[in-house]
């Protein structure tokens, strides 16, 4: 196997813009479950329903692409938010499980919703850039690669500086940490949760767009997707930022190597094996800091 020093940059830019979109997917799973001390097994559904929803208006409801996107965004907020306000909500904070069970449920209703409204067959979603196409050094570029690199790496390092620096990060991270004692100095923190949810349909949104850009999109194409973000999201760490956010990017190289030396298919083995080590090490923090944060 031959690989020439611009073959490897492609290879190794492929997997970064891949990380990229797994960070930028994995950033609403870090928001809610830092809020919320849970993870929402419904969240890739936010991110299909906002892909397959504006598919669906622009091409058989001749809705203008823009407002058709924007529209696809909207569901997917307005869809966290009202799984928070209505189902979240309602569980019984002792009932541990109660939340993972409920999460599947929404996903359930959001995928046979999906195959009923708008059809169970993949479609072509938008190019996005993918047209525009240059060549730097020997090294083959596309203007989605370049959007999808700068979205992910822009939306990291703004979500960072928003939680550190702005009195709303601050709030975040007081609520998270001690509820009744964000409670006793002002901050309303059922909204703030609600908002947080809300927020991360926006960011479900963004990554089911742009991965439907770059493959196709039907009620199950963010399946995959959502098992290796969260993989990423073991490996750093949920209740953590950079870590998770940088395995994010290490997963997406791992995972165009994987292709690049195992074939077309090359990568399920390669993260199925990485999930499997992960998963022998991983799970007695996770559930011990799933317990302590119910207790």
């Amino acid at each position: 196997m031959h690989l020439t020093p611009s073959g490897a940059i492609e290879v190794t830019l492929s997997g970064l813009q891949t990380g990229a979109l797994y960070a930028l997917f994995l950033i609403g799973v870090l928001l809610v479950y830092q809020v919320s001390k849970m993870v929402n097994f419904s969240y890739g559904q936010l991110g299909m329903l906002a892909a397959f929803g504006s598919w669906w208006l622009y091409s058989q409801i001749r809705v203008p692409v823009p407002l058709a996107i924007g529209i696809g965004v909207a569901a997917s907020i307005a869809a966290a938010w009202l799984t928070e306000v209505l189902v979240i909500r309602r569980i019984p904070q002792k009932r541990f499980g109660y939340d993972l069970v409920v999460s599947l449920g929404v996903l359930l209703l959001l995928t046979a919703g999906a195959e009923l409204v708008f059809g169970t067959t993949s479609q072509t979603y938008l190019g996005l850039l993918s047209s525009h196409r240059l060549i730097v050094s020997g090294v083959f570029v596309n203007g989605n690669d370049i959007l999808v690199l700068v979205v992910g790496i822009v939306a990291s390092i703004v979500t960072k500086v928003v939680l550190d620096k702005t009195g709303a990060g601050l709030s975040l991270r007081a609520s998270s940490e001690n509820p009744p004692v964000a409670r006793s100095v002002g901050i309303n923190v059922t909204p703030l949760r609600s908002t947080i949810w809300a927020i991360s349909g926006l960011f479900a949104a963004g990554s089911g767009i742009l991965l439907a850009s770059r493959l196709s999109v039907d009620p199950f194409y963010m399946t995959p997707f959502l098992v290796n973000t969260f993989i990423a999201g073991m490996i750093g760490g949920l209740d953590r930022y950079w870590p998770p956010v940088i395995a994010a990017f290490g997963l997406g190289i791992y995972d165009s190597w994987a292709i690049y030396i195992l074939g077309p298919n090359g990568d399920t083995i390669a993260i199925f094996v990485l999930a499997l080590i992960v998963l022998s090490v991983a799970p007695k923090r996770f559930v011990e800091e799933r317990y302590e944060s119910r207790a």
